[in-house]
């Protein structure tokens, strides 16, 4: 495949990577319980929070039913805008690197806006049916969207206009959740079809990932999350399993594939990547409810886990231990991210608010409001999508 072109709005936005400078110690055994581990709390009730996040430039964006867009500053946690969203629903969101750019993906469009202006998208990608993926590429030099068409798209700028150079189509069975690798040139696909794929947009080839032979009828994997290694796979399923895949990488042949197509034939063939599924004889899950989000902490160590119950959960990512549970008090947590830094997590459900926790203590520090609806999308700027 030849070098992906530069989006030409994304020209600047290059970032080097934020190194992870968490190096707290989330858990220490319990000399009582013996393995048990339990969160360590460091802070008196009289501490005062730092920032939020001290990563320049760092966002979080949430999205509501009230039909508004919030921009939250981690540094100073202030509101610094809205985008006015009329058309229904957010169902993803993503920011580029550097903060500048927000992909905003609803019933049949995905829109890009200007961040430092908030108004009229600057870019308008129409679809058949409701989008429930965006991401970003790294540097931003690609952008990658999926819905419930079934198909997933690689998009870049091309003459002033955003292309899709590549498509890969599941036959109609939606795609809940897209997340590239650390080497930006796989992507792991979850659809409505109860499968997992890895896609190697650079050979165009895919292939489906080994799942556990007891899934309950109509259960997928609704939400994927890649470890920072990018040595490992997370799924949380809509009936709240949790799944792990370790990641290998291995030599395999260049298959050629007809460049003259467009878009281009994907090959279903094996890639440079396989995945193998750990722990299948266990159940690892959130107490109760539907699984929406997963995510890992910058430094690897932990997976956060939300749902529709009023609590968060956080796991070893090693021996998936939960750890610690966040009593948010409402129910559809529809995400859950830790900061850059490692320190907070942010949640956010249907009581219209914004919460932050302190990853030491798993105790609230801080809510924000300003969303009249319950939210229904967050996404913040940083090393991890």
């Amino acid at each position: 495949m030849p070098k992906f072109d530069a989006f030409q709005f994304f020209l600047k936005n290059s970032l080097k990577n934020t190194t992870n400078s968490t190096k707290t110690q989330f858990l220490e055994k319990n000399p009582i319980v013996g393995t048990k581990m339990a969160w360590r709390n460091k802070l008196s009730s009289s501490d005062t929070p730092p920032p939020f996040d001290n990563t320049p430039n760092a966002l979080l964006v949430t999205a509501s039913y009230d039909l508004t867009i919030r921009l939250w500053q981690l540094s100073t946690g202030k509101s610094i805008g809205t985008i006015q969203h009329n058309e229904g629903q957010v169902n993803a969101m993503s920011l580029t690197s550097t903060g500048r750019d927000l992909a905003v993906g609803a019933w049949q469009r995905v829109r890009i806006y200007d961040v430092s202006s908030g108004k009229d998208p600057k870019a308008t990608i129409e679809l058949p049916k409701n989008v429930t993926v965006v991401g970003f590429e790294a540097a931003g030099r690609w952008m990658y969207t999926g819905g419930e068409d079934g198909v997933c798209r690689i998009w870049e700028m091309r003459s002033n206009q955003l292309v899709a150079n590549r498509l890969l189509s599941f036959s109609g069975n939606g795609v809940t959740s897209m997340v590239p690798n650390i080497n930006q040139t796989d992507l792991f696909i979850s659809t409505m079809s109860g499968h997992v794929w890895i896609w190697d947009v650079v050979n165009h080839m895919f292939m489906r990932l080994p799942m556990p032979d007891d899934l309950k009828i109509q259960e997928y994997v609704h939400r994927l999350a890649v470890h920072p290694s990018g040595k490992k796979l997370t799924g949380v399923t809509n009936k709240g399993r949790l799944l792990c895949w370790d990641l290998m990488t291995r030599q395999v042949e260049s298959h050629s594939f007809d460049m003259f197509k467009s878009p281009i034939v994907p090959i279903e063939q094996d890639t440079a990547t396989y995945g193998c599924l750990r722990d299948e004889d266990k159940h690892h899950r959130i107490q109760h409810g539907h699984g929406l989000s997963c995510r890992y902490s910058p430094d690897g160590k932990w997976i956060v886990a939300s749902g529709s119950e009023q609590d968060v959960y956080v796991f070893n990512s090693e021996s998936m231990e939960q750890v610690a549970t966040l009593h948010t008090g409402c129910g559809w947590n529809w995400d859950a991210i830790f900061s850059s830094e490692g320190r907070y997590i942010f949640t956010g459900g249907n009581d219209n608010q914004v919460k932050i926790w302190d990853v030491i203590n798993s105790k609230k520090v801080a809510q924000w409001d300003g969303h009249v609806k319950p939210l229904t999308a967050m996404c913040m700027n940083g090393p991890s999508p």
